[in-house]
């Protein structure tokens, strides 16, 4: 049996044991809406199982969550299992990556420690988790939503997609991907989940019942406090074929 996929994400509910996670499964999305966590900043937010989680918006996030990545300077985050040479010179040098032509930064006090730096890449475990991603195209557009795998990353920047809205930017040998912020990319990396209405995703198999309200229909999730809306004619077509 296939293993359930396991998401990179910043846990945005409170842990019951204090101890906020990095990641949570598929297969354990209740629904996914959009989150204004700040003025300029639309992102999706997944209500799960085991939390609420949203996307690594900044660098900072990334170095919790990928803990094994090392920043090599003040504006990447570099996975050294993938380092393949370092060629040095006098102002820093350059990390060049395997089976790649790609490179990235490194200042003079990383070269100072890269033996150091080296062991601790190769004692690191292999990250066994998806990041939600856009391919960026050669123009700087958007490609659909998707993922990729953690372990195949060779370095982290962030960009601008648009004025004033940094965020971070995932390199690998295929390309590079932007964080995944928006509800059409989630419906194209995540088409099995259903759409509640116009901004809301929701897992058909963890529905446990739909209540009509006056004020609208309502899903509730099997062994959860938590619910959301859904169009009165999407509930409907679902109470005919749900069990």
């Amino acid at each position: 049996m296939k293993e359930p996929r396991k998401i990179v994400g910043v846990q945005v509910s409170q842990p019951a044991d204090g101890i906020s996670q990095f990641y949570f499964k598929e297969d354990d999305i209740m629904s996914i809406e959009m989150w204004k966590p700040k003025k300029n900043y639309s992102v999706p937010i997944f209500h799960t199982r085991t939390g609420t989680f949203t996307v690594l918006t900044t660098l900072e996030e990334c170095s919790i969550a990928f803990s094994a990545f090392l920043s090599l300077d003040t504006w990447n985050l570099v996975n050294l299992r993938k380092g393949e040479r370092l060629e040095t010179g006098t102002f820093g040098g350059r990390l060049y990556f395997q089976g790649s032509s790609q490179y990235t930064g490194v200042n003079l006090k990383s070269i100072g420690m890269w033996e150091e730096l080296a062991a601790k890449a190769r004692e690191a475990e292999e990250d066994d988790r998806d990041i939600f991603v856009n391919r960026i195209d050669e123009f700087g557009k958007l490609e659909e939503g998707q993922f990729i795998r953690a372990s195949e990353v060779f370095y982290v920047d962030t960009w601008e997609p648009k004025r004033n809205y940094h965020v971070p930017r995932f390199y690998t040998k295929d390309g590079s991907y932007s964080a995944g912020l928006t509800f059409q990319s989630c419906r194209e990396a995540m088409p099995h989940l259903f759409p509640a209405y116009n901004g809301s995703l929701i897992n058909l198999d963890l529905i446990e019942r739909i209540e009509e309200k006056i004020y609208g229909d309502i899903v509730y999730f099997k062994d959860s406090s938590h619910k959301t809306g859904i169009a009165r004619s999407k509930a409907k077509y679902l109470k005919s074929i749900l069990p």
